[in-house]
């Protein structure tokens, strides 16, 4: 017998500001950890998956009313305060494993930072866990690091393992306080982490590891237990392909897991087809790096949508290049009802883009959006300011840039150079550059990280004027798809989620705190 009854954890806090998306728009759910779910679910008695931004009841309720015999933690995007307390406080006798994009490259800090860890699975987690599974243990599995210790291993197979450690031969987890029987307190909140899992276990690497297989990322959707939002409607997210062949200097969506360049691998029209026709959400997110990267993939895609007559609004990120070599393809995925584009045009400067290596021309650019003119797909622009010898004149010139292609929505950022790369090099080159602080923001001695925020609310402001919100709301209610899903309802899903965004305190008090620097600097200028 091997674990039976897993309970798999996404463990950050519903107000982590980078877990919503686009000002708080959408909420994506964790898809690797579905991913995981689904593989191991065909292995396993029962199995709950626990998001805790959407959940509304204690973890510990759901632990006792669950009781896990294998407790599996998602880190994806590094330790803060909130997911540090959740995961030392688990229960001490039952097997803690943990995976995800921060622990695959951080595996010594996660066995120091949390005595209780039992199990770290490197890489892609989904043939990794149901291996782990299917075994009872991880001896002699690829891709784990463990410690020799009974909960190691499955219930069963523990007085078998038999590792070393202070219980002795036979001795199990099972003899000692557990998480339903009394006197049980949570690990973090003892004097010292004793019980049943001595942190002096050694410690077992097996680093091998495997690659990511697109074929496990068609997600059964028994396993979620929440309905994600997508302005203020029943939203979903999906992943079709994997890898970028773009060469863009300051990104790393062409790294793998392991940080090593993944070729772009995409599934097959059919099976991206039959996974969106079990969605019933009327949004969806596509979250590929590069969904378009194969065109005649997209056109496939397109006809079957059309042809099952699949009734969704999507969303994805796409490149300049697809939009802007056919106007064919692009009136092809209004039609199929992609609704919203998030395209990377970064900078209107050509020798920006250059050094960049963005792989477009401005003259490029222009031709893709005169095509999108044809359509009622919305827009939104991504730029990136701050760049080198960039003035804060130039920077806005963005806003005119946008205006001027006919862009629905932008999104100027700050730009951010990741440690040993062509592109730091490069930046930290030029004269008066540095690049500071967790993100990496590029900075120079003109403009600070403050400087470039204002700069970014100048920006924002100025394409507002020239490119008021009513022009995108009428574009979008015109949309084809939108009507046969229902214009009424497109348009008050839009207005509660404009309202639920001017009403949210968080933005409220960012707002008054941005007035209030802007009044301040006014004030003083004029003394």
């Amino acid at each position: 017998m091997t674990w039976k009854r897993p309970l798999l954890i996404y463990p950050y806090a519903p107000e982590k500001k980078s877990e919503h998306l686009y000002g708080g728009l959408a909420v994506i759910n964790p898809i690797g950890l579905e991913i995981v779910a689904t593989a191991i679910r065909p292995a396993v008695e029962d199995l709950l998956l626990v998001d805790m931004r959407m959940e509304r009841r204690p973890l510990g309720d759901l632990v006792r009313r669950f009781r896990p015999d294998l407790v599996a933690v998602s880190m994806m995007w590094g330790r803060d305060e909130y997911a540090d307390a959740l995961i030392r406080g688990l229960l001490d006798d039952v097997t803690l494993v943990m995976g995800g994009l921060y622990a695959t490259r951080h595996p010594d800090e996660m066995f120091e930072a949390y005595p209780g860890l039992d199990i770290l699975a490197l890489g892609y987690g989904d043939e990794t866990m149901r291996r782990l599974v299917e075994a009872g243990s991880p001896e002699d599995l690829a891709g784990f690091w463990y410690r020799d210790q009974p909960t190691a291993y499955a219930p069963d197979h523990r007085q078998e393992a038999n590792p070393p450690g202070p219980y002795g031969p036979g001795h199990t987890t099972a003899d000692l306080p557990g998480p339903y029987g009394p006197g049980h307190t949570p690990s973090h909140a003892r004097p010292s982490h004793t019980g049943a899992k001595p942190a002096s276990a050694a410690l077992v690497k097996n680093p091998a590891y495997l690659g990511r297989s697109v074929e496990n990322m068609h997600i059964n959707r028994s396993v979620r237990r929440y309905e994600y939002p997508w302005l203020t409607l029943k939203g979903d997210n999906i992943i079709t392909s994997v890898g970028c062949p773009m060469l863009c200097a300051f990104c790393k969506w062409r790294e793998n897991i392991f940080g090593e360049v993944q070729p772009w691998v995409g599934r097959t029209a059919e099976d991206v087809v039959a996974e969106l026709q079990e969605s019933d959400a009327p949004i969806v997110h596509l979250v590929d790096a590069n969904f378009a990267a194969d065109t005649t993939r997209v056109e496939r895609i397109c006809d079957m949508l059309i042809e099952r007559d699949v009734r969704h609004l999507y969303a994805c990120e796409i490149r300049v290049n697809p939009l802007y070599k056919s106007a064919r393809l692009v009136k092809k995925m209004e039609q199929a009802g992609f609704f919203m584009f998030m395209v990377g045009l970064e900078s209107y400067q050509p020798h920006l883009l250059k050094a960049m290596r963005k792989g477009y021309t401005v003259k490029m650019a222009r031709q893709a959006f005169a095509h999108l003119h044809e359509t009622k797909i919305l827009t939104l622009g991504n730029f990136l300011i701050g760049n080198p010898g960039e003035t804060e004149h130039q920077m806005l010139g963005i806003a005119d840039y946008a205006a001027d292609l006919g862009v629905d929505f932008i999104s100027p950022n700050k730009i951010y150079a990741y440690e040993n790369t062509d592109f730091q090099q490069w930046v930290l080159a030029q004269p008066g550059m540095k690049v500071v602080g967790r993100r990496r923001y590029v900075v120079s001695d003109a403009y600070g990280v403050e400087d470039l925020r204002r700069i970014q609310a100048r920006i924002m402001m100025r394409f507002l004027r020239l490119h008021p919100p009513w022009i995108p709301y009428a574009k979008a209610l015109a949309h084809p798809m939108v009507e046969k899903i229902g214009r009424e309802r497109i348009r008050r899903a839009m207005l509660r989620s404009l309202w639920n965004h001017v009403a949210d305190a968080t933005f409220r008090r960012r707002a008054f705190k941005k007035l209030s620097k802007r009044f301040r600097r006014t004030a003083t200028a004029a003394v």
